[in-house]
């Protein structure tokens, strides 16, 4: 995408997002998007939790007088 470009560490890795300050008035939706889609390109080797256990946690955590075990 014209105006923002990724930059690489020494090692080759991309490292950091550089984004032309003119575009986040005129595109910021789509600098969203392709920030969502580097994001997503990180986490692709993170393990997943089931649906049914966020789920859960969510019903549990939502019960009056429950704390988040973090």
């Amino acid at each position: 995408m014209k105006g923002i470009s990724i930059l690489h560490d020494e090692t080759k890795k991309k490292r950091y997002v550089q984004i032309d300050m003119d575009l986040i008035s005129s595109k910021r939706s789509e600098i969203d998007d392709y920030l969502d889609l580097l994001l997503i390109e990180a986490r692709k080797d993170e393990p997943t939790i089931p649906f049914e256990v966020v789920e859960k946690r969510i019903k549990r955590l939502s019960k009056p007088g429950i704390r988040s075990k973090r």
